[in-house]
């Protein structure tokens, strides 16, 4: 049988893990050429398709190593841990580098990653004090809209950046760029409420805890 090895979820999660490094790279490379110009002798559509297949990759490995734990009740304490991480490292750092190929805007991706720190911060915290915050349906379209606005950037990516051409951000473009984006602004504001949700277990700890000091 195909799950005959239970650790099946688990090594997905490290190959996601693994991937990161040369799709940094490749993102690097991408990154340095379209700031320099003639530069590098290399194809960016290719190195951008290689990046889309990357990215779709990671994401089809992240639904089967989650589906694969729970259908076979297999939830590892590594998997809990380096799941969300192998996650997290692959659509910020994707974030990042579409901000810096000017494919959406740099304060989006910091707001994600600041609701991150924030969420996962208090998700320590309440498990060092033995209580368990549940994954609610809006972390779930979260990641959803995240995927679906990354894979309408690299689309556009693909085409655009075979020009070796910067998007000059003036006003006109920054209408284009927002329009693009809106499956990115929908996913924000799902990550801020998600992010509230798990925060409300937190507060509620707290001030228990204040009131019985």
């Amino acid at each position: 049988m195909l799950i005959a090895n239970k650790n099946l979820p688990n090594y997905l999660t490290i190959f996601r893990l693994l991937i990161v490094i040369p799709y940094i790279i490749l993102f690097s490379l991408i990154a340095y050429r379209i700031n320099y110009p003639g530069s590098l002798v290399i194809d960016l559509k290719s190195i951008w398709s290689v990046n889309f297949i990357i990215f779709i990759i990671a994401m089809i490995t992240d639904f089967f190593d989650g589906y694969l734990a729970r259908k076979y009740k297999n939830v590892s304490i590594f998997g809990k841990l380096f799941d969300p991480i192998a996650d997290k490292i692959m659509i910020n750092t994707t974030l990042i580098f579409l901000a810096i190929t000017n494919l959406t805007f740099a304060w989006v991706v910091v707001l994600f990653i600041l609701r991150d720190i924030v969420v996962d911060g208090a998700r320590n915290l309440m498990a060092s004090k033995g209580v368990e915050v549940a994954a609610s349906i809006w972390g779930k379209l979260k990641t959803v809209f995240q995927t679906l606005a990354i894979i309408i950037l690299f689309a556009i990516a693909i085409p655009f950046y075979g020009n070796d051409l910067l998007i000059n951000l003036n006003i006109s473009m920054m209408a284009f760029v927002a329009l693009i984006n809106i499956p990115t602004f929908v996913a924000l504001i799902m990550s801020y409420i998600s992010g509230y949700l798990y925060l409300k277990p937190l507060f509620k700890y707290l001030k228990i805890s204040k009131k019985s000091n």
